[in-house]
């Protein structure tokens, strides 16, 4: 019964399979293992990109997290456009995606966020750790390879 409530929860927070492709989160990660095609945007005195997609601003990953935008990207994922922040720390890289149009469907398998009050899944694919979420009534993937699940979870929730 938990198992069933838990999945037809995120369903709901994040669409069905009827709205979008099912795959569209996984596709978002494959571009992200890409390199970026252009610098990073300017940023204000506080390290905030001065960058948004879709009307979602991109986060502050500097100050608290010590993530610094290093590049963008912007691909077409499923007929979707997506714009992509990538972010550096100790030779790490995370990528930071906004999708454009309404949320997607989690994958299969993916597993809540263990925050309070976090509306997100966690996955893997393709080798990388990705957490799903929404911001502004679009769908935000964020992933990296080779960095903590948990630091995943803290650059996908930042504001």
């Amino acid at each position: 019964m938990g198992i069933t409530v838990l999945a037809v929860g995120v369903a709901i927070a994040f669409g069905s399979s009827g709205s979008a492709p099912p795959q569209v989160a996984t596709d978002v990660v494959a571009t992200q293992a890409q390199p970026a095609e252009a610098g990073a945007p300017p940023t204000t005195a506080g390290g905030r990109p001065l960058a948004a997609a879709f009307g979602v601003a991109f986060p502050d990953l500097a100050g608290r997290l010590g993530w610094q935008p290093v590049g963008r990207r912007d691909d077409v994922v499923d007929g979707r456009q997506v714009r992509t922040l990538v972010y550096a720390r100790a030779g790490r890289r995370l990528a930071w995606s906004v999708v454009d149009g309404a949320p997607v469907p989690a994958p299969s398998g993916s597993a809540r966020v263990p925050v309070r009050g976090a509306d997100a899944v966690q996955f893997e694919s393709g080798g990388r750790v990705a957490v799903l979420t929404t911001r502004g009534g679009h769908a935000v993937v964020v992933s990296a390879a080779g960095v903590s699940p948990v630091a995943i979870i803290r650059a996908a929730l930042a504001r």
